[in-house]
């Protein structure tokens, strides 16, 4: 389809509305967004004819039932459902309503000509489709076998990333999936655009659209998003430009913010002056002698000077000079005849 053959549409479809009565021709194009493109609600053209809007559905599927029988046959009709169906064979047999829209007229919003597109589909029946609903944005596919199909590949992928439990990076996210008979390649793209489950962040990781590593909800999520982008600790100060610069959102965050939401965080954990790792990387928290204590206690056994020091620097980021100078508090920490160190 091309944009020279949307425009004739219209005519196809002034011509299946000719002999309509006015009102419910009225009403069908409202409902279809026939002549603006912009659908309106029962509700709406229930009181611009002072009726219900169960009676506005009532005459909006009697009127669809009599132009099903005028369309069936016609061959300017047939020849907008042929070319839908090349347009999703060459998809897979799934396409997003968008992706039609824009291979059919070169827009991908609501324009008369997509939605009188919509208007000839809906009457063929030939072809399935699903209106935008909790779970997927409006769809189409080739017949209600491919429908289910494609919704099992969704259902799949979405079990692929709950067994998996965090977030990967697209491409890995397609081998996995490819290696685990989910699903092909294109039927992985379909359903990222189609399923309101499945989502990708700001860093190209896909994972479920809940999770706070692809939709961050505050400053805290993001805080954790960059950190685990640069795998490495930063002062806050620097946490709030990454935030700043990584496109999140035009909201700037504010350097003070920042630094209170790590503080209050779990996730996050002081290595040094005012700067900040993630718990999950194995620092500790505390002072440098807390530190200290701890690799002590939970070793059991003395330890020599260097291990010692190198166990500190894995969890905290800190100076030699200042481990030696807590290792020379005699009331907590005896240094042994053969240089290792024990807690007193």
């Amino acid at each position: 389809m091309t944009a020279n053959n949307s425009q004739t549409i219209k005519k196809t479809v002034g011509d299946l509305l000719k002999d309509v009565s006015v009102r419910n021709r009225d009403i069908i194009s409202r409902r279809f967004g026939l002549k603006t493109g912009k659908k309106e609600t029962l509700e709406s053209i229930g009181a611009s004819y002072s009726i219900t809007r169960e009676r506005v559905r009532q005459i909006e599927e009697a009127t669809l039932r009599q132009l099903h029988t005028a369309a069936d046959g016609n061959a300017e009709v047939a020849k907008y459902i042929v070319s839908t169906r090349d347009i999703l064979t060459q998809n897979s047999g799934v396409i997003s309503e968008t992706n039609l829209f824009k291979s059919f007229s070169g827009h991908d919003t609501d324009t008369v000509s997509n939605s009188s597109l919509v208007f000839l589909l809906t009457l063929s029946g030939d072809l399935a489709r699903v209106a935008d609903n909790d779970e997927f944005r409006p769809f189409w596919a080739l017949n209600e076998s491919v429908l289910t199909s494609f919704k099992n590949t969704v259902s799949g992928l979405q079990g692929v990333l709950k067994k998996t439990g965090h977030v990967i990076p697209e491409s890995d996210f397609n081998y996995l999936a490819q290696k685990t008979n989910v699903a092909g390649e294109s039927d992985i793209k379909s359903a990222m655009m189609i399923s309101k489950g499945l989502a990708r962040n700001i860093f190209n990781e896909v994972g479920l659209a809940s999770w706070s590593e692809i939709k961050p909800k505050g400053v805290r999520d993001k805080a954790y998003l960059v950190l685990k982008k640069v795998q490495k600790p930063q002062h806050f100060g620097e946490i709030t430009k990454l935030i700043n610069t990584a496109g999140f959102n035009n909201k700037k965050a504010n350097i003070q913010t920042v630094h209170n939401e790590l503080i209050k965080d779990e996730r996050f954990i002081l290595v040094g002056r005012g700067l900040y790792a993630l718990s999950e990387w194995g620092y500790k928290s505390g002072t440098v002698k807390d530190v200290l204590m701890d690799i002590l206690r939970t070793s059991n056994k003395p330890m020599a000077k260097a291990t010692l020091m190198a166990k500190v620097k894995d969890a905290r980021i800190v100076k030699e000079n200042t481990i030696l100078l807590n290792l020379q508090d005699s009331k907590t920490f005896v240094k042994n005849s053969d240089g290792t160190y024990t807690l007193r």
